[in-house]
């Protein structure tokens, strides 16, 4: 976490602004200019609105503040979109984006041989282009190569003795001093109050190991395991992964062009149906949820909801979600993202032409795609400028949350759902259910 967050990014960033040590840009075209660096950051803070509050804290504060944290989310999935067309020259952009690459490979849950191999190469690769970039192999340039580069040429191997970097970026004796903290309740006796925690502590132990009370004298709370776990919330047969939360409206009755999405959907999914007969079998009522939970996963919130939120509420209602795209004769499966409109709960009828759906309790989902052509933003740099046509699909098409920046007038979309570790750096919020009422 030292090495990269809080040392080679933010050096990074001074190299940009002409502030490291007093160099300029020597042969090279690097700096980008106050004005633009101002936008940047400006962007940066209007991007906390369209992002997951689960994702990242605010760094609407400016880099002035900025954690490891905060360097780490800001250069893993920000930088490659802010930075993109602001350096004269493209090569300094694709040896940030290569740097945010690296970032993500080391937040990797687990990691084959081969993947370490790469990240290897990758590093040595980055590193003599660092030298190439900044030192220009220049006496005078020396002390752009710290010691933190060269220690980024150790961190493949520490994988292979160590195993992920999460195994070893727990911190134990800051989390320790953290626990201990709490017990601090006088400013006139600290040393006591110290001493009087570990001692309690080393008793509970004693009798926890002594008469096996393991899950009652836990020393550190467990979460429990997902589910359902109070009222307002459901799940439904068919969608283990799924619970709906509140706001809940039973008696909802979708507006014609919502059942006419649906109808096409359903048309689509039964061969020899047309929509216009789907139609005819959909149900008048369709109850519809506020919020999506997966387990294990996001939440996610329908936008029909966001009325009822405050103008300081973040967005979570993007989504990352898989559409069946028709090319030829067949349908493909397309990754896609786009805002969640509404849920929907659909009991459809007993009928031979639904064929696999005759009788079954469907979840919808009401998506409005983001023109982004099928590509995969947790591989690449994806941006949109505009919306499609709202679509309906299954709700076990979704399958994360995304946030979003908007930079010159285009938004780029960030995924984190690339079998990447979330790392918590303070203990995350829990969820908060809606304050609503269940009809």
């Amino acid at each position: 976490m030292h090495l990269l967050f809080e040392n080679v990014g933010p050096n990074l960033v001074k190299l940009w602004t002409g502030t490291f040590k007093g160099l300029d840009q020597g042969d090279g075209n690097y700096e980008i200019d106050a004005e633009v660096w101002k936008e940047i950051w400006e962007e940066t803070a209007a991007a906390m609105k369209t992002i997951p509050s689960a994702f990242i804290r605010s760094l609407a504060g400016g880099s002035s503040k900025f954690i490891a944290e905060a360097w780490c989310f800001w250069f893993a999935y920000m930088a490659p979109g802010l930075l993109r067309g602001r350096f004269a020259d493209s090569k300094y952009h694709r040896h940030a984006c290569q740097f945010s690459e690296i970032i993500q490979t080391c937040l990797k849950f687990a990691l084959t041989i081969a993947e370490i191999d790469e990240l290897e190469e990758k590093i040595v690769d980055w590193v003599e282009k660092y030298e190439e970039y900044y030192y220009q192999y220049c006496e005078a340039r020396l002390s752009t190569c710290t010691l933190t580069i060269h220690g980024m040429l150790h961190i493949a191997d520490d994988i292979r003795f160590c195993g992920p970097s999460w195994v070893t970026w727990t911190f134990y004796m800051e989390r320790y001093c953290g626990f201990l903290k709490h017990g601090l309740s006088s400013k006139r006796f600290p040393w006591s109050n110290l001493n009087n925690r570990i001692l309690n502590f080393a008793y509970l132990e004693q009798l926890r190991v002594r008469y096996d009370l393991s899950e009652e004298l836990s020393m550190f709370e467990k979460r429990g395991k997902p589910g359902l776990s109070g009222l307002g919330q459901s799940q439904y047969d068919g969608y283990p992964r799924a619970i709906l939360r509140v706001p809940y409206r039973k008696s909802h009755k979708p507006e014609e062009v919502i059942r006419a999405l649906v109808a096409k959907y359903i048309s689509e999914m039964c061969p020899g149906l047309s929509a216009k007969k789907a139609l005819l079998l959909l149900p008048a009522l369709m109850p519809r949820w506020g919020n999506l939970k997966i387990v294990d996963g996001d939440s996610i919130r329908a936008a029909w909801t966001t009325l009822m939120r405050g103008e300081d509420d973040r967005d979570r209602t993007f989504v990352r979600f898989v559409k069946q795209a028709r090319h030829g004769s067949q349908w493909v499966p397309q990754d896609s993202f786009g805002r969640l409109e509404d849920l929907l709960v659909c009991k459809l009828p007993v009928s031979k032409t639904l064929a696999t759906l005759s009788g079954k309790m469907c979840l919808f989902a009401v998506i409005t795609p983001c023109a982004t052509g099928g590509r995969d933003a947790a591989e690449k740099i994806v941006a949109y400028s505009h919306m499609h046509q709202s679509l309906v699909v299954d709700l076990q098409a979704i399958s994360a949350a995304v946030g979003r920046i908007q930079t010159r007038d285009q938004w780029v979309i960030i995924d984190r759902s690339a079998g990447l570790v979330k790392p918590e750096m303070v203990p995350s919020a829990q969820d908060v259910d809606e304050a609503e009422e269940l009809e």
